[in-house]
């Protein structure tokens, strides 16, 4: 018996499952991800400010945040790069990026990342199963950032996203095909309402 649970023991701690090789990937994957995302970011910041005296910061009001290319690069991470994972992004007072990715319905920093500067201009993040709107975690998220957030997306793919602003904080404008399909609204306690 003891050669039999020996070799069940072997067997066990191989790699023979592919599990450590997958975690590996994934992580390159995770970091291909930001990169993409960061340098999707940096091109459109020097394509709006190409011209423009490096003092004069002021287009950075409306950059690329507000921009369906940068919106498609984050959809192309999470869903090409990564295999269907949240992925986040945060521009910050100072018009920084920051990138996370998650799991296939969750994602977070686990800290604020360093150097991030508050008020957040843009929080975005992607729903890869393909459904742009906010959960009840999205929600819970918003309502206690409100007052230190400026805007958010949603996105659930090439022209489908929620567009929230701070300026009405109990809902979520919803497109599809770039065109308004409805509006999701929630009370204060926040649950959806009728």
């Amino acid at each position: 018996m003891s050669k039999i649970k020996d070799h069940y023991f072997k067997e066990i701690d191989s790699d023979d499952d592919g599990y450590d090789k997958y975690l590996e990937e994934i992580e390159v994957a995770r970091f291909d991800a930001e990169q993409y995302v960061m340098s999707a970011y940096e091109d459109i910041l020097k394509e709006r400010l190409d011209g423009v005296p490096h003092h004069d910061k002021a287009l950075l009001e409306m950059v690329a945040f507000h921009n369906t290319e940068f919106h498609n690069a984050i959809w192309h991470a999470s869903t090409v790069i990564l295999p269907n994972l949240e992925v986040q992004v945060v521009i910050d007072a100072k018009n920084d990026c920051y990138v996370s990715s998650g799991s296939s319905g969750f994602v977070d920093f686990g800290s604020v990342p360093k150097g991030m500067k508050m008020p957040v201009r843009c929080w975005i993040h992607t729903h890869p199963f393909g459904s742009a709107y906010f959960s009840g975690t999205d929600i819970r998220t918003v309502s206690i950032w409100e007052q230190l957030m400026e805007s958010a997306y949603v996105l659930g793919g090439e022209g489908h996203y929620g567009f929230w602003e701070n300026d009405r904080p109990k809902q979520l404008d919803i497109y599809v095909k770039h065109e308004l399909e409805r509006t999701q609204t929630w009370n204060q306690y926040g649950n959806e309402e009728e």
